[in-house]
């Protein structure tokens, strides 16, 4: 009976030890849960004011892009108008040279013939003429001025 006693005895003593180490393991599990529960609840914190602080800037930085796209397709639009009035312009200064070209091939014996004449004439001549006719006016002016 003694050995069964002692076995018995031997038997508590060892649950008790064994539940001694689960009571020990349960709480160190309940303490890195806390510690796990206390990180996350940290992680979502600042997940949360890392939210309200970053969320406002990226909606003002897509507003801003927004507006910024916005002013590029108005001055593409504008840009392309001008461009069509250049090319109106250009196609009006096309069509003015080649009128120009008309005008010149068509007048261009009349010019040459009129420069041909303003070559003949006698410049020494006709200089000499206009001073002889101012000789021969001269007399007639005096005597006018007289009866004036």
């Amino acid at each position: 009976m003694a050995d069964t006693q002692n076995g018995n005895v031997s038997a508590v003593s060892q649950d008790t030890d064994t539940l001694k180490e689960l009571l020990e393991w349960e709480k160190k599990e309940a303490k890195y849960a806390k510690m796990t529960s206390r990180l996350l609840f940290a992680l979502v914190l600042i997940f949360l004011v890392s939210a309200i602080i970053i969320v406002p800037k990226a909606v003002t930085v897509l507003e801003n892009t927004n507006r910024a796209v916005v002013t590029a397709q108005d001055s593409l639009e504008k840009i392309d108008e001008q461009l069509d009035g250049i090319k109106v312009m250009t196609d009006s200064i096309t069509q003015t040279s080649e009128n120009m070209n008309t005008m010149v091939e068509d007048n261009a014996e009349e010019l040459t013939e009129a420069v041909k004449k303003m070559q003949s004439i006698d410049f020494e001549g006709l200089n000499t003429a206009i001073k002889d006719l101012q000789d021969a006016v001269k007399p007639m002016a005096k005597m006018m001025r007289a009866f004036n």
